[in-house]
């Protein structure tokens, strides 16, 4: 028997190929019934082949044996992303998904075989994320990886319980790197009426205030127009993000029910609404043909939107120039909200400005609120307590 004729003899399924191990199985055929071989090889030992084959053997008679196929996890999750489940998402999510599935999950999982995708893959995956290094030089969030997971995950699902080319789900048997919440720590009632004090000359100052006391998200207040405000609440229905190279409007909101709400207004925030309306007026008379009407509360002194990033550059800008600690334009939603709660308002009603799907989403952002008010609660309860007697 020459040496070819012997490595590649078939011993109990198993045969050595000269550079691999490799098995056989018998599998019905999905149209006859009828069995036939099925070869599966690259195993880099006999002990691996010996495995896996037993392996399959039992998903056979269990009947939840998926064939093997050349299909990579880049190839799966792009036709997954572009082809199924772009349809249901917003557009800036779509963006968001692409970003991290180019920027992260094809490099870093998209050359193995879909069907040999482990879950020591993606547990390796989750660690080589967390130790990258950013744009900004530092190492990349844990949140990062997080949301790589959780895409990961729900694309993996699609896999095993649609298409049916995978047993089981590798990415739910991984647990997503854990990472610390950070504790807003948004301006005092101080700082905020030094700043709001500082750019109220500005032309775009009602943004800020408009912000601070409606708790609305940037994208929110870059889609608000006149016709939203009824002279006594605003009604928050739409936003403006980027979507990519471009900027889209969404008819939704994130959260919220039905996608939108009505916040009510203070009578000064109503009457600073007059006076932004009187300034947008008058400069719009000096540009005469010139001016672009769209309608937007917030434009450029062209009429034009804003941009989307130009709220958050000017906020920085300003609050530097008044001397006041750094903090992100988003930090006056966490104000507003913090301080509500503080105040005593009940957490529906805050959750319901605030645009959160549901109460428990505001509870566990703002948790630290609660545990403020639970430090005083004993001192309360025997207060009432003395003050009966």
């Amino acid at each position: 028997m020459t040496k070819a004729k012997a490595r590649n003899k078939v011993k109990d399924g198993i045969a050595f190929t000269g550079k691999s191990w490799s098995y056989v199985l018998r599998v019905p055929d999905p149209e006859t019934g009828r069995t036939k071989p099925k070869w599966v090889g690259g195993f880099d030992s006999e002990a691996s082949a010996l495995l896996a084959r037993d392996e399959a053997r039992v998903s056979l008679r269990k009947r939840t044996y998926v064939p093997p196929s050349e299909r990579t996890v880049k190839e799966f999750i792009h036709t997954w992303l572009f082809t199924i489940h772009k349809q249901q998402l917003k557009p800036t999510t779509f963006h968001s998904y692409e970003k991290i599935v180019r920027n992260h999950i094809i490099p870093g999982l998209g050359s193995i075989k879909l069907s040999d995708l482990k879950p020591s893959d993606i547990q390796r995956f989750y660690s080589e994320t967390v130790s990258k290094t950013g744009v900004n030089g530092k190492p990349l969030s844990p949140r990062t990886a997080q949301y790589a997971g959780a895409i990961l995950k729900k694309a993996l699902k699609y896999a095993v319980e649609v298409e049916g080319v995978l047993s089981f789900n590798p990415a739910s048997r991984v647990p997503l790197p854990k990472s610390v919440s950070e504790v807003p720590t948004p301006w005092t009632f101080g700082e905020l009426n030094q700043f709001l004090e500082s750019v109220k000359s500005h032309r775009l100052s009602f943004f800020f205030r408009l912000s601070a006391f409606t708790g609305a998200r940037r994208g929110e207040l870059l889609a608000l127009k006149w016709s939203d405000f009824d002279g006594k609440a605003i009604t928050i229905s739409k936003s403006r993000a980027l979507a990519g190279n471009g900027v889209v409007e969404q008819n939704s909101t994130k959260g919220g029910k039905g996608g939108q709400r009505r916040v009510a207004l203070d009578p000064e925030t109503i009457q600073l609404f007059t006076e932004h309306r009187k300034r947008q007026m008058q400069e719009r008379l000096r540009m005469g043909a010139a001016w672009i009407e769209t309608g937007y509360v917030f434009v450029q002194e062209s009429g034009e939107p804003l941009d989307i990033g130009t709220p958050t550059h000017l906020f920085k800008k300003l609050a530097d120039r008044a001397g006041l600690r750094s903090i992100r334009l988003h930090d006056l939603r966490h104000l507003h909200a913090t301080e509500l709660l503080r105040l005593g308002e009940p957490l529906h009603v805050v959750s319901d400005r605030l645009g959160h799907k549901d109460p428990m989403v505001t509870a566990t952002i703002y948790a630290h609120v609660s545990n403020e008010q639970g430090e005083s609660a004993s001192n309360t309860f025997a207060n009432a307590s003395r003050n009966s007697i």
